[in-house]
């Protein structure tokens, strides 16, 4: 599957007339922590910062600024893109600290390792943030 079959398959959403960047946002930070670290295991402290700073990094790209990870993270997992252990069921994935005090393992699965191994990924990434 080629990149822009890849975006254009994402459920993105278009509440405020504008594409949501979040899902976007949390690839390029999810293949720089594989890029920094060569692993598919992190935890979700590490992933939210990341997150936040590639946020911070294209927030003028987007109008939103709603930074709340937790949607998007669902959408993943949902998708199976990213697989979590959890010690007990998340009933809101929009609070951060349900997120951090549940949410014991995250891993990248295969479908994005294989995406990220893609030349110039980021930089394509970059690219669909609002488009």
């Amino acid at each position: 599957m080629s990149p822009e079959e890849f975006i254009d398959g994402l459920k993105r959403d278009r509440a405020r007339g504008s594409l949501a960047p979040h899902q976007i946002i949390l690839l390029i930070a999810l293949s720089k922590i594989y890029k920094k670290s060569g692993k598919v295991l992190t935890d979700i402290l590490i992933l939210n910062t990341e997150f936040q700073e590639v946020w911070n990094i294209y927030k003028n790209e987007f109008k939103t600024t709603n930074n709340k990870l937790g949607m998007p993270l669902k959408a993943f997992v949902n998708k199976g893109y990213l697989s979590i252990e959890i010690s007990e069921e998340i009933n809101d994935f929009r609070n951060l600290l349900e997120l951090e005090t549940k949410i014991s393992k995250l891993a990248i699965e295969d479908i994005l390792i294989t995406f990220f191994k893609i030349e110039k990924i980021e930089e394509y990434l970059v690219t669909r943030i609002s488009k």
